[in-house]
């Protein structure tokens, strides 16, 4: 998911739809800039995968029924992007 902040700013959610428990979760929110540095990209993927390897997404935040929902919860508890 993917949400924009600016004309040269954005954020990119890594979400997960939980099968066959139903609900979304979010395990990470990455912030993008432009221009779009594509060490930090790499940088942002190899996270992703590291934190997905290391500990199940539904076992970093409960699930929510929408997609929205979980996104909303995921920026309270963070603090992001108010």
């Amino acid at each position: 998911m993917l949400r924009r902040l600016g004309d040269e700013e954005a954020v990119i959610y890594r979400c997960f739809e939980l099968i066959p428990e139903r609900g979304f979760v979010v395990q990470s929110a990455d912030r993008i800039h432009l221009p779009v540095n594509m060490e930090e990209m790499r940088c942002h993927e190899r996270q992703f995968w590291e934190l997905f390897c290391e500990e199940a997404p539904d076992q970093r935040s409960v699930p929510y029924p929408s997609i929205e929902e979980a996104i909303a919860a995921f920026d309270a508890e963070f603090g992001n992007w108010r």
